[in-house]
């Protein structure tokens, strides 16, 4: 009996650790060419944002973190869920590590437009198409004992050759 015992709280235990550990998601929504096909083409649109995170008498920014624009589409749409939980705008804390995946769809990949934040943490995407887009970057330091700040992800609408102004977070 005591043996069961102890073999049940070792599992238990186990099983516990392994829940916030580095866990890796499996995405079982796919992409077809025209689910990112739009978001190829040049448009009209342009998306000016700054990172900036305020803490402890320091601003902290995305200076040298690469900043995306990723259309939307059902596989981008349970991205942004599984990292930020829902899928218009979100945070997630550097301390919890970066949500991690089985395997990137390598439309999705092909689909991103990439830059870099600048020192004072803007950042800007011009000739974009309309449509739905999420930008994301990261605003992270090195904290006394873990990392601060974190990942962090705004949904936009475009339309109509307009500019828009993201801050983050």
């Amino acid at each position: 009996m005591k043996l069961a015992a102890l073999f049940l709280g070792l599992t238990l235990a186990l099983a516990g650790c392994a829940q916030f550990g580095s866990q890796e998601s499996a995405l079982s929504t796919s992409l077809t060419p025209s689910d990112v096909d739009w978001a190829r083409k040049s448009g009209t649109n342009t998306v000016n944002g700054i990172a900036l995170i305020r803490a402890g008498g320091a601003t902290h920014t995305c200076a040298g973190q690469s900043a995306n624009l990723i259309p939307d589409n059902p596989y981008a749409r349970a991205r942004m869920t599984a990292i930020f939980g829902n899928a218009t705008k979100g945070m997630r804390a550097a301390s919890l590590g970066a949500q991690k995946f089985e395997r990137d769809d390598p439309l999705y990949v092909s689909s991103l437009r990439r830059t870099s934040c600048d020192p004072s943490g803007s950042f800007s995407f011009s000739r974009v198409p309309d449509g739905v887009w999420y930008v994301t970057t990261a605003v992270k330091w090195q904290g006394a004992s873990q990392m601060e700040g974190g990942s962090m992800m705004q949904r936009v609408d475009l339309r109509g050759g307009r500019q828009v102004k993201v801050s983050l977070p």
